[in-house]
């Protein structure tokens, strides 16, 4: 059944690619580009797994394997819905261009007082290896530099200008830099914002032969800049493509022996769920809404913790008593694992649930040609793709933080129409 459930995979994956790459302008749209991670990050961990199950049961393999199906086939399903007029209507503000760049100048200025900041302050590491403390303040209210990235971006194609390109450009560079530093996720980040910026403003479609390539090259890229960091660029720019070519049988070599695999940590996760019926229905997520935006810093962290339900923590202890097994440092539970710990098969849905919710912004941003809509479509993408590596819960912290300050920018640059009576 594991060979059955992967060739599944494997078929459900292929066909979204074919309807993306069928039309070209789909390679912007949620399941294609949910697809290609699932492809990239996922694929060769379900081989990996499957040749090396470790401490995982034949049972838990099989949940597992089923699971990613009913995830990556709702990518697609759940995007055939029709928008809803009513969120259309809602998401069709009009801009007023000088108060949006306006705000796109104050966010830049503030992500890089805040980066400058972050750059003084040596973060403390918290046991499981993440950042704590004021760093993780500093780094949350930097993070504006993206929003103002994407006005600018848009501002720019839409109309050349002297500040409009400066600007781009300086609201651009903490991005660059975190590309150099080997992050994975603010280079994709950078490709999703040109790439998004260059179809709403532009209509511009790269060749197929382009995107081709460049779905097969994630496949490979990914694990790679994962093992060398900012060792990956200074192999590329320094032309040594024979360490490049060494570099990524290394880092397959490693993922493909299945000795850690996120993939497996998620089978385990779901398998301690059923056999304990310790479910979160949700609450794992408010978990990560509270340490997202309640600092501990200044309430305390012992009144942030008990406003969360922590369930996390039984998962690991129970991970230990089922089978010996403890969470590598530095690993995930993916978006697979972290669903199916909250709603078991039914989570499969949040992934459904938000391909409506891209459906109608996409419609909103395409069709309409909303800025606001435009904004929130480019500033969620690298987040959704995060859902997928990371879970859900990071999605929803990311998210809603590109939301939330979109709305802001909306609320202070929307047109204030004035009724005159004669």
């Amino acid at each position: 059944m594991p060979e059955i459930y992967q060739n599944l995979f494997l078929i459900i994956c292929v066909g979204i690619l074919i309807w993306g790459v069928i039309r070209i302008e789909r390679i912007y749209q949620y399941p294609f580009f949910m697809i290609n991670i699932f492809i990239s990050f996922l694929m060769p961990q379900v081989y990996a797994l499957i040749n090396n199950p470790g401490v995982v049961t034949h049972e838990a393999l099989e949940r597992v394997l089923l699971y990613l199906c009913l995830c990556a086939g709702a990518c697609w399903i759940g995007y055939q819905i029709k928008p809803n007029r009513k969120w259309l209507a809602k998401l069709n503000i009009v801009i007023d261009e000088r108060k949006l760049t306006t705000a796109g100048i104050a966010l830049m200025i503030q992500g890089h007082f805040f980066y400058f900041i972050l750059s003084r302050t040596t973060p403390d590491i918290a046991a499981n290896g993440n950042w704590t403390g004021p760093a993780t303040i500093y780094l949350f209210l930097a993070q504006v530099v993206n929003i103002a990235f994407g006005i600018f971006i848009l501002q720019t194609l839409k109309r050349l200008s002297i500040l409009n390109i400066t600007c781009a450009i300086l609201s651009g560079l903490p991005i660059y830099q975190e590309i150099m530093n080997g992050r994975r996720q603010p280079t994709m980040t950078f490709v999703i914002i040109i790439g998004l910026s260059l179809w709403m403003a532009r209509r511009y479609i790269p060749p197929r032969w382009l995107v081709v390539t460049a779905l097969l090259s994630t496949t490979f890229i990914i694990p790679v800049v994962g093992q060398l960091r900012s060792g990956f660029w200074e192999l590329v720019f320094s032309g040594n493509w024979q360490a490049v070519q060494l570099a990524t049988q290394q880092a397959f070599a490693a993922q493909l022996s299945g000795l850690v695999l996120e993939l497996r940590n998620a089978a385990l996760l779901a398998d301690v769920v059923e056999r304990t019926g310790l479910y979160g229905f949700g609450t794992g997520y408010w978990d990560n809404l509270v340490f997202q935006y309640v600092p501990g810093q200044i309430v305390g962290f012992d009144f942030k913790k008990s406003l969360q339900f922590n369930l996390t923590e039984k998962y690991i202890e129970s991970l230990m008593t089922f089978y010996s097994y403890t969470i590598p440092n530095g690993t995930t539970y993916t978006g697979i694992g972290d669903s199916f710990t909250q709603f078991g098969y039914f989570g499969c849905v949040i992934f459904g649930f938000l391909a409506y919710i891209f459906k109608n912004i996409w419609v909103s941003a395409v069709n309409f040609k909303s800025t606001i809509s435009r904004l929130i479509y480019i500033g969620i993408v690298s987040p959704a793709m995060i859902a997928v590596t990371h879970g859900i819960g990071a999605f929803l912290q990311q998210a809603s933080f590109q939301v939330i300050f979109i709305v802001f920018v909306a609320y202070y640059s929307k047109v204030k129409y004035q009724i005159e009576y004669k």
